[in-house]
């Protein structure tokens, strides 16, 4: 059956609409949540724009997925998904109403942090909730199609999300009121997917009672050493680690220009409000277009050449971008290296991922991508971290795009040779 086939065959498929339909309002609304707290933390009059103050927030936005990730799935096989669905999202929906009551109140505090460190961890609950829930809205031989498409799209709405939640901003006032109706957008979209989830019968979604019975109650040293055993197995298949390696090493680059573009925006590019959010927003958006242009060019060039050839073409696209803004830095080249970097990150990623998805066997697959989340959220942060060294308040440090520009092409140099699995 070919995949435009098997896609018509999934859309006629009540249950599974329902679960897309869950998914697309989750996730757009972890974009709006997201872009409320960036334009909270990074942009608005009481934050702090160093790259200090960035690190601290980039730690608070990634901690969760990197730390509590690995650990959810115990819980996700003794509970109703549904109901963790439900319940997940109706406890975000409550955190991020005391948020936006906290911050009308008291500005940005210790308890906003520590509301926004909850709300996104139980985000890394949902999105694991939503995925082990698949197969049971969606028939065996369509799991294929399915997991090409859903991700790509679900990271698609959060994008999406994000814009909007910025726009909604910049419709608004500086101060906290704008925070508060970004923040509230999030909340209506929650709320709504409550109600599309709970359309489905508490136990649709899993796990039945028989695959609860007799299972070993799995504790935190089991994972653990779960882990540590399907590190070295990746390791000894070469080509999977490979792949986590390089794409950890080139979110640690884009990190650091990720980060070096909220200064820049914030500090030296500032917009006509003063805060720096319409330059970021405009950042953002053309990076964006970016990643749309990937998604649609990556399967025609490494369906024809391979994957570590696309790979060493994005990394090409990458020196470029960094060499134009170390030459030059205006807003017109900032914007024009933020989407070559757009078109660069995502396309080596959608390349990384298949590689591990084919090189990986199945067993081992899923551990994988919990270490590809956990060396994806550490690269970012070790980015902050490293920026609070090599970065200015201003953000302006061109030595450093010329040296990252090596840094892509040390990646390239990795992937000449098409891969090898190991047997």
């Amino acid at each position: 059956m070919s995949t435009k086939t098997e896609l018509k065959t999934l859309l006629h498929n009540a249950d599974f609409k329902r679960f897309f339909v869950i998914r697309l309002l989750c996730q757009s609304g972890d974009g709006m949540f997201q872009a409320a707290l960036a334009a909270l933390f990074f942009f608005s009059p009481e934050s702090q724009g160093t790259p200090a103050g960035i690190a601290f927030a980039f730690f608070v936005m990634l901690a969760p997925y990197t730390f509590v990730g690995p650990f959810v799935g115990v819980f996700l096989d003794r509970w109703q998904r549904r109901n963790v669905i439900v319940v997940t999202d109706s406890i975000r929906a409550v955190l991020t109403v005391t948020i936006i009551v906290a911050i009308l109140v008291a500005g940005i505090t210790p308890l906003v942090y520590v509301l926004a460190l909850l709300a996104l961890s139980l985000n890394r609950l949902l999105l694991s909730a939503l995925g082990a829930s698949l197969p049971r809205v969606v028939p065996e031989e369509s799991l294929l199609v399915a997991n090409s498409i859903l991700p790509t799209i679900g990271a698609a709405a959060t994008g999406i999300g994000a814009v909007i939640g910025v726009l909604v901003g910049l419709l608004v006032p500086a101060g906290n009121t704008r925070d508060a109706a970004s923040l509230s957008l999030a909340v209506l979209v929650f709320v709504g997917s409550i109600v599309v989830a709970v359309g489905f019968d508490a136990r649709r979604l899993g796990p039945d009672a028989h695959e609860l019975e007799g299972k070993e109650k799995a504790s935190a040293r089991q994972i653990i050493f779960d882990l540590k055993d399907s590190v070295r197995i990746i390791t000894r298949l070469r080509t999977p680690a490979r792949a986590l390696l390089s794409m950890a090493g080139m979110r640690l680059l884009y990190g650091l220009i990720f980060v070096s573009s909220i200064l820049l925006a914030r500090n030296y590019f500032a917009s006509a409000d003063g805060t720096g959010l319409g330059s970021f927003a405009q950042i953002i958006g053309v990076t964006a277009v970016g990643f749309a242009a990937a998604i649609f060019v990556s399967p025609l060039v490494a369906g024809k050449y391979g994957e570590h050839r696309w790979i060493v073409l994005c990394m090409s696209v990458g020196i470029a971008a960094q060499l134009l803004v170390a030459v030059t830095l205006t807003p017109v080249t900032l914007l024009i290296a933020a989407f070559l970097l757009g078109v660069a990150t995502q396309g080596a990623k959608i390349a990384f991922d298949t590689i591990i998805q084919q090189d990986t066997p199945d067993d081992y697959r899923g551990r994988a991508f919990t270490l590809y989340d956990m060396l994806f959220n550490l690269a970012y942060m070790s980015a902050g971290g490293i920026a609070i060294a090599l970065l200015p308040d201003t953000g302006l440090n061109q030595p450093l795009y010329g040296i990252m520009a090596l840094g892509y092409a040390a990646i390239a140099w990795v992937y000449r040779k098409p891969r090898q699995p190991h047997a």
